[in-house]
C-alpha cells in the first residue's frame, strides 16, 4: 500500500492518504447495470477491478435514483 503526507496550499493542516499502487502491467475493469423500478426509481449496481502481479482491489457498489 501507497502512502502519502499531503497539505493543502492554504496552510490548512497536513493529512495522509493511502491506496493500492497500479502495476505496470495490470487489467482494470468495470461493468454497471441499471434497471428502471419505476417512473420515478432506478436501482444500479456496479462492479470494478483491478488485478496485477502485486496487488489487486475490488469494488461493488449499489445505487438508488429517486427523482420527484
Amino acid at each position: 500500500m501507497l502512502q502519502a503526507l499531503l497539505a493543502f496550499a492554504s496552510g490548512a493542516a497536513a493529512f495522509q492518504m493511502a491506496g493500492v499502487p497500479v502495476d505496470r502491467d495490470a487489467l482494470v475493469a468495470e461493468a454497471g447495470r441499471d434497471r428502471q423500478a419505476t417512473q420515478s426509481i432506478s436501482l444500479g449496481v456496479n462492479c470494478q477491478g483491478q488485478i496485477g502481479t502485486r496487488a489487486q482491489d475490488h469494488a461493488l457498489k449499489g445505487s438508488f435514483t429517486w427523482k420527484f
